[in-house]
This record gives C-alpha cells, structure tokens and sequence, in this order.
C-alpha cells in the first residue's frame, strides 16, 4: 500500500512538472486623453498633486479581487505593470488639468520650488473588483493651503458595472471608476478659491 501510494505521489509530480505554467499578464489603466488646450498660465494658482496614498493590500502588485462581503484576493497572474499608486498620481494630475481651468496641478518633486502652495491629497482605501459584479474606488481627498491648514476634505466612493468577465473588463472599469473621481474633483476644485503666497 505504501509502495502504491509513493508510485501515486510520484507520478502527480512528474505530471506537474509537465503541465505548462499559467500564464502572467500585466495591465495599464486606461490613459487620459491629451487636450491641446490644458496649458500653464502664470494667472492660475498652483497646487501640489502628492503621490496618491494606497491602503496596504492595495499597494501589492495584484490586482484585488474582493470575493464575498469578508474576503478579498491579490492576483497572483493578474499584475499592475506598473506601480498602482504611480499610475493613479499621473492619471488625476493630467485629468484634473484639463478637467478645469481655475489652478494648474504640479507633481510634488525635490527638483520645483513651489513654497507655501495648496496641496492635494488622495487616499485610496478601495480599487478593487467585486463579487457583486463591478469595480469599485473609494477613498478621501483633503485639499490643504499653503500652511498646512485644511481647506476641505470628503470622502468619495464609485462603483463601476463590469461589462463581461474577466481582468481586462474590470480595468476598463476601474479605468472608468477613476474618470468619475476626476470629474468630481474637478468639479470641487472649479468652486474653491485658494490663495497661494505670491498670487
């Protein structure tokens, strides 16, 4: 019996090891297009994008699946092909510049000196699919002045229909889901009036 089961053993792994390993993919979200008119005037204040902040198991290069209302699942074939906090910073930099004309958005770098300027923040608690059927973003944005102080800050929450199964559609639709956190800040930002030292 000993002997038939080592045999059994044995020969599961020599399967295994001819079986062809599953295949990774990597994903982009969805870029913003590019309007000609979305330039930098000296009149329109600045304001300081930080690099958006992720929870934890967002931070993981899977993709987050939530499976019920308790568990949630990192991809293990089904990578970001770059940084998800990265990408999430380019994409709200270049949509909220052209999703208003009031300030002009800068990325935080050691290299520009922007002193005492309003600063945005984004914090991602939720990008994820869902069990249920649709991707979803939630999150806080606070919006700082240039001491510090803050000038505003709500949380916000999008969920997105997924279109058909599988990892692509659920990119597309947190593709989708992100547009909507773009507008909607946008649409904040067009009604504040920040001074910034030196405008």
């Amino acid at each position: 019996m000993k002997v038939l089961l080592a045999v059994t053993v044995i020969l599961s792994l020599l399967a295994g090891c001819g079986a062809k390993a599953p295949q990774t993919k990597s994903y982009l979200l969805e870029p913003v297009p590019i309007k000609a008119n979305a330039d930098y005037k000296a009149s329109k204040p600045i304001i300081v994008l930080a690099p958006v902040g992720m929870d934890n198991l967002l931070g993981s290069k899977g993709i987050v699946y939530q499976t019920s209302p308790t568990e949630a699942v990192v991809a293990q074939q089904h990578l970001w092909a770059e940084n998800i906090s990265t990408q999430l910073s380019n994409r709200l930099l270049v949509g909220l510049r052209q999703g208003q004309n009031r300030y002009w958005l800068v990325q935080s770098t050691p290299q520009m000196n922007t002193p005492e300027v309003a600063t945005l923040l984004v914090n991602v608690q939720k990008f994820n699919g869902s069990y249920q059927g649709y991707a979803e973003v939630a999150g806080e944005w606070s919006l700082l002045d240039g001491q510090g102080e803050l000038l505003k800050s709500q949380p916000f929450s999008f969920k997105e229909p997924l279109n058909s199964d599988g990892y692509t559609a659920l990119v597309n639709a947190l593709s989708k889901a992100t547009d909507r956190l773009i507008a909607g800040l946008s649409h904040e930002l067009s009604g504040l009036a920040i001074m910034n030292n030196g405008q």
